[in-house]
């Protein structure tokens, strides 16, 4: 107990899915001749009305396809914030290790007078291809040693969060890699969120409100190259805290790839 009220304590959890089929799989596409670059940086310290909003849609193809679409949009009102953000966008082809879209934020509300901070971000990766050759697709000479086929596959995910505060201090990461020179480089999607309380000269303060984070996502795999399914696999997982909130933080990864990582 603190202050005559109920801490709640959300312990992180960090969830890795990662799905293979029998046979290799490449859920990614190969990058176009021309590529493009966008990269952002944002930095607020207001007292009183800050807002922030971001919106990406792209879709690629190399025989599969892969859709991208990321939204973030943050309104604080009657408050002191300062909302630092970096956001990036290639469209290369990335290695394991790199993203196309990546998103980092860090965010601190105090709101006076009933001032009040909304905040809402989601990152979503859609993937899909039919059934095609393995030859030529592995850096690796024994990639498509199992097999000569690359399966189909119809995969969507979808991860974010949603705060609503008076008070609080929170950040988060987001990033997807879609496009790769190779099947050997599995296709991710990552997000994960951490709010808290504010420290301050007389030590931290409780954050106080709503936050919530969540994941889901629906997995269609083929078997060599047959269009009958294979494997399907449904998931979501959501997790909130609402009130005096001494900690939250969850973390979510998925990758699918060829059988040989």
């Amino acid at each position: 107990m603190k202050n005559g009220k109920s801490l709640l304590f959300i312990m992180s959890v960090f969830l890795v899915l990662i799905t293979l089929s029998i046979s290799a799989t490449a859920d990614g596409v190969n990058q176009t001749t021309e590529i493009q670059g966008i990269t952002t940086s944002t930095y607020i310290d207001v007292v009183g009305l800050a807002t922030s909003s971001s919106d990406l849609a792209w879709t690629s193809s190399s025989g599969p396809t892969q859709t991208t679409v990321y939204s973030e949009n943050t309104v604080a009102m009657n408050g002191h914030t300062v909302y630092v953000k970096d956001f990036s966008v290639n469209t290369g082809d990335q290695t394991v290790g790199s993203s196309n879209v990546q998103s980092s934020r860090q965010v601190t509300f105090e709101g006076y007078d009933g001032g009040n901070m909304v905040s809402d971000e989601s990152l979503l990766i859609d993937t899909s291809g039919n059934a095609t050759s393995a030859a030529g697709q592995y850096l690796c000479p024994f990639g498509a040693s199992g097999s000569s086929v690359l399966p189909a596959f119809c995969n969507i995910i979808q991860a974010g969060s949603h705060v609503d505060s008076n008070y609080i201090a929170f950040s988060t990461q987001a990033s997807s890699r879609t496009v790769m020179a190779s099947a050997d480089i599995p296709v991710a999607l990552a997000y994960s969120i951490n709010a808290h309380g504010i420290n301050t000269a007389n030590g931290t303060i409780d954050a106080n409100g709503l936050v919530s984070a969540y994941m889901k996502m629906h997995l269609q795999e083929g078997s060599g190259s047959s269009l009958t399914k294979a494997s399907d696999l449904t998931y979501q997982d959501q997790s909130s805290a609402n009130g005096v909130i001494r900690s939250f933080g969850k973390s979510y990864a998925y990758q699918s790839g060829g059988n040989l990582l």
